[in-house]
């Protein structure tokens, strides 16, 4: 989230990468949710790059257990950001924005955005939790049958149809006025910021799995 233009400028946190004092921080839960779901997609591009290294085909269906883990649990993040979005007071397009809200053709692309991922998710979703109550998290030994269907499901139609509409959603998202930030530049000093930080999470509309 860094400013591209200004190699000088502060970063924003993260809970790995970036930790110094003078980091742009989450101030509201819309803040705390762009950082996280950046962490997990971070995560879910680093399982499909160690993916690609393998070809031993049990290999590539243990890493894309894991990433089904990390999609499920990126899916609840996302279902939260969707809140914030689309619960977030909408003012008239053509009028003064508010301190805080959308305009209402905001609103309207954020819909259609959140619609696709919605439908994507729900598609995915039943298949993503068996996978991690069954053969993950738990072990199920009741039923084998279900357990070897599981297995032979995963492979990259379980997840790419996430994988190519989570960036776009959440790329309109993060530009929206919904956000603040805060860092601590020196000691006794605070500086507040609502917005946007930076450049874009994603650098592309998805990613190949």
């Amino acid at each position: 989230m860094d400013d591209p233009e200004n190699e000088q400028s502060p970063g924003t946190f993260h809970p790995v990468h970036e930790r110094s004092g003078d980091a742009w921080f989450p101030g509201n839960e819309s803040s705390s949710l762009l950082v996280a779901i950046q962490h997990a997609w971070e995560d879910i591009e680093r399982l499909i790059v160690l993916r690609k290294q393998v070809a031993d085909d049990y290999d590539g269906k243990l890493l894309l257990k894991y990433m089904a883990i990390e999609l499920l649990s990126l899916t609840q993040m996302m279902d939260r950001l969707r809140t914030q979005v689309m619960t977030a007071e909408v003012y008239p397009t053509d009028q003064e924005p508010l301190y805080r809200g959308i305009s209402s053709s905001e609103h309207a692309e954020a819909k259609e955005h959140w619609t696709k991922y919605s439908d994507a998710k729900n598609a995915a979703l039943r298949d993503l939790t068996a996978v991690r109550n069954k053969l993950a998290a738990h072990r199920d030994i009741s039923d084998w049958q279900l357990v070897m269907t599981l297995w032979d499901k995963l492979d990259t139609g379980l997840i790419e149809g996430l994988l190519k509409v989570i960036p776009p959603a959440f790329n309109h998202a993060k530009d929206l006025n919904i956000f603040e930030w805060s860092r601590r530049p020196e000691p006794g000093v605070i500086e507040v910021l609502g917005g946007p930080v930076g450049s874009s999470l994603f650098d592309k509309e998805g990613t190949d799995s």
